[in-house]
């Protein structure tokens, strides 16, 4: 599984093991790496938990992000080799120069980040900033060739240098914007708000750093595991129980995790094996296995980096996005489950037997703590409101809870009755000024962790290499993330820079006619295609700078706007020729990647239509009242059924379609029909209807084959 790495940001793939990633850090270097890791999640935790009003020392914001870049940035150099070829059993002294000197620009420009806004330096600066500026725009641009790849420093650095070359006659009208000279252009990159400082740095330092540190518990403590038990425990034994686990698993882990090939290398190592052992061919059992992990990011409450900066581009609390995607997830999930379904009754693949199937009571009282920390973070995120602070609040219970596993069972209930009454006067206590979760969450897992400490068996108790695992995990992935996050801004700069981020949007629906169908199929060709050639997160964001404004105009909802560019870029996971998750897939059921990502294409097609669905029906991004609401999600849910009968042979019942000519005819219809219906618009709903009844009907009249 060489090549593939995993996702710092939901959409990105990687592999530790492979030589080709990382390089192996020695006694020292892993000390510098693990203390410039520490500092930043230090100074993150400072910051976001805003524990400046207890020691009165306030950090301005650009001064903050000016350090996380300074001390996850330069760890670039530290953990990825500059080419193929480079050393990876020590850090040359080229690389340990760069380290330097990125550390070294970025703590100027956090130290002098007061000076800058009082003096403008976007705009006009002094020749030691612009000089620094040129060299932290180089260096950013050197850490995301190395994290992304050379098509992601082409793409970024074309971007960034954009300013330069705007006005000339060779841009066609719809990409004319104002030229800037390369000084005023670097200078803006670095020091202005709108560029390396936007929207993508500004969330990593708010929002995501919290959601990293609890994934990177949940599966350092075994969450994945957990997971996959509770899913054979309660679907193991069902009618295609492994494909159904597959869903379980993956899209619980997924949501929590927020990375679709580490879903698959997690849940996929146990599920398909299953899933081969009980009938499925290897190559759907991996197209299984990639729809469900895809569908896992885009399921609330994480839904990876991209969801938090969708929040701060709408300006609506990241809640209202979750909430906003739990139907269309939901659709997407009960698709990929209902064409599983007809395929297993269609080829009759049963479950596994009961006594290779884990005990719900037993894999419960195991891992409560997951489904504890699972619900403290849903409870912190839309009760509270707290989403900067919900994931640090979890990843603290997560880690104190998981604790529990080997003490003996008096002792820990004794002690979670002790902790419920202290976090009750804790709540009350809080209805000042203090935050609930935090005193609520913190003298319990701080109880947790000594009472584990003292009464633990050896072989459990907290090892500072376990603690140093975690955190060096935990700085590998933020330190990936903040160099693609960080050059994703200079592409927002490019735009708004040269006022083509205000113009394109009319400029495309001038294009498109104003016309919406021809606007919404150039926008999901374009999500798709820049999916492919750039991280999801880019993708997004160039796409929510330039088409979403003209579909917006159009008096579409601007979330589901939003989740439709979301779902587009994507789709690449599952789509042929790239389908990186299928692949992923198929290296794990030793199929043929590209049989296996046809088949992921076919298993998941619900999702390319489901973009288009909510986007033109409100309704389904719960925009509406209740029992418009109802009545469009269950036309949606009929109309996937359809759609999945006739991808897979099999209408409930009704039975099974197999080969001669008027099954196939059936199965043609069943697919216009199901989109007919689920299509938001009156005449399209009865025609779909009707297509449903003469299915009922003529098959009642002339029986199926058998």
């Amino acid at each position: 599984m060489g090549g593939i790495k995993k996702s710092a940001e939901g959409n990105d793939y990687e592999d530790t093991k492979s030589p080709a990633r990382f390089r192996s850090l020695t006694r020292y270097s892993r000390l510098i790496f693990l203390s410039s890791a520490i500092a930043g999640l230090l100074f993150s935790v400072y910051q976001i938990m805003g524990l400046h009003t207890l020691t009165g020392l306030a950090v301005l914001e650009n001064s903050y992000l000016y350090l996380l870049l300074a001390l996850f940035l330069s760890n670039v150099f530290l953990v990825f080799p500059a080419t193929a070829n480079s050393p990876r059993s020590h850090i040359p002294l080229y690389d340990i120069f760069l380290f330097l000197i990125c550390l070294s620009v970025g703590g100027y420009f956090s130290v002098t980040g007061l000076t800058s806004l009082q003096e403008g330096w976007e705009f006009i600066s002094p020749t030691g900033p612009v000089a620094m500026a040129f060299v932290f725009w180089l260096l950013i641009m050197e850490a995301a060739r190395r994290t992304g790849g050379w098509g992601i420093a082409i793409i970024f650095g074309t971007f960034s240098l954009y300013p330069i070359f705007a006005d000339m006659q060779f841009m066609p009208a719809v990409l004319s914007g104002l030229s800037q000279d390369i000084v005023a252009t670097a200078s803006y990159h670095m020091m202005s708000e709108e560029s390396v400082l936007g929207i993508p740095l500004r969330v990593f330092g708010t929002l995501i750093v919290g959601f990293i540190l609890f994934g990177v518990a949940l599966q350092s403590t075994g969450g994945g595991r957990f997971f996959i038990n509770l899913a054979f425990a309660v679907l193991g034994g069902v009618r295609g129980g492994p494909a159904k686990v597959a869903i379980f698993a993956s899209g619980l882990f997924g949501s929590l995790s927020g990375s679709v090939v580490t879903n698959i290398l997690t849940t996929g190592s146990m599920t398909i094996p299953a899933m081969k052992r009980t009938g499925y061919p290897p190559r759907y059992a991996g197209g299984i296995e990639a729809c469900a992990s895809t569908g896992g990011v885009l399921m609330p409450p994480v839904m990876g980096a991209t969801a938090f900066v969708m929040a701060s581009f709408l300006d609506i609390p990241y809640v209202a996005v979750a909430l906003a995607a739990v139907v269309p997830s939901f659709l997407y999930f009960f698709g990929l489950f209902v064409q599983i379904d007809s395929y297993a009754a269609r080829n009759d693949i049963q479950g596994l037997p009961k006594s290779e199937l884990p005990s719900v009571r037993k894999t419960l009282s195991e891992g409560w703590y997951y489904i504890f920390g699972f619900l403290l973070l849903v409870y912190l995120l839309i009760y509270l409101k707290r989403e900067a602070h919900a994931p640090f609040y979890a990843t603290v219970a997560l880690l104190a809870l998981s604790q529990f596993g080997k003490l003996k069972r008096q002792d820990v209930w004794y002690y979670i009755l002790g902790g419920a009454i202290l976090a009750f006067l804790a709540i009350i206590i809080a209805s000042v000024k203090f935050s609930a979760a935090f005193v609520t969450t913190v003298p319990l897992g701080a109880g947790v962790i000594l009472l584990a400490l003292s009464q633990a068996p050896k072989e459990i108790r907290i090892s500072l290499d376990k603690v140093s695992g975690f955190l060096e995990s935990s700085g590998r992935l933020l330190t990936e993330l903040v160099a693609i996050l960080a050059a994703v801004g200079l592409i927002i700069g490019g735009l708004m820079m040269t006022g083509v981020a205000s113009s394109f949007s009319g400029e495309i629906t001038r294009l498109a006619g104003g016309e919406l169908m021809p606007l919404l199929f150039m926008g999901a060709a374009t999500a798709f295609i820049l999916g492919v050639g750039m991280t999801v997160t880019a993708a997004y964001i160039l796409l929510a700078i330039v088409l979403a404004p003209a579909l917006i105009g159009l008096g579409l909802d601007p979330i589901a706007v939003h989740l439709f560019i979301l779902y587009w870029g994507m789709i690449s996971f599952i789509t042929p020729p790239v389908a990186l998750g299928a692949f992923a897939a198929a290296s794990l059921a030793g199929a043929t990647p590209m049989r296996t990502g046809f088949e992921a294409m076919r298993l998941g097609s619900i999702v390319y239509f489901l973009p288009f669905f909510f986007v033109l029906n409100p309704a389904l991004v719960l925009n509406g009242d209740a029992l418009t609401v109802i009545v469009e999600v269950c036309t949606a849910v009929v109309g996937i059924v359809m759609i999945a009968a006739g991808l897979q042979g099999h209408l409930i019942l009704v039975g099974s379609f197999y080969s001669d000519l008027l099954s196939w005819i059936y199965r043609v219809i069943l697919i216009i029909g199901g989109l007919a219906l689920a299509y938001p618009e009156m005449v399209s709903n009865g025609v779909g209807i009707i297509v449903l009844i003469l299915v009922f009907g003529m098959t009642r009249l002339i029986p199926l084959k058998t």
